[in-house]
């Protein structure tokens, strides 16, 4: 498996709502919908997770969208791999969050956290 992904909050978004459900195939326009992010943001994170061995995808039979007269979907799913790999990227992302000081300047008066 290539390297993991850059942890931004949106990749991690995306993540996190996959490893709801980490069995179960999704498609794009509902990971956007999921995540309140534009496609613009998801499609490119979801190459990179493909890219990474993190999700594989599939492209549905053309008798499923033709039935219903709607685009054809390419299905999403996280791998074995790549299930772990995210919870794990995850839990670090979240350690690091906690651990990573607030620099001084950053705090206003009348913020939560700063000095009267």
């Amino acid at each position: 498996m290539a390297k993991g992904p850059r942890m931004t909050l949106q990749t991690q978004m995306v993540l996190r709502q996959a490893l709801l459900e980490p069995a179960r195939e999704w498609y794009g326009l509902e990971m956007v919908q999921a995540t309140g992010l534009p496609s613009g943001t998801v499609y490119p994170i979801i190459t990179r997770l493909e890219e990474c061995g993190w999700i594989a995808s599939r492209w549905e039979d053309a008798a499923e969208h033709e039935d219903t007269g709607r685009p054809r979907r390419r299905y999403y799913e996280l791998t074995p791999e790549g299930t772990q790999a995210a919870r794990l990227a995850l839990a670090k992302a979240h350690q690091n969050r906690a651990t990573t000081p607030v620099p001084w300047g950053s705090l206003r008066p009348g913020t939560p956290g700063a000095s009267p």
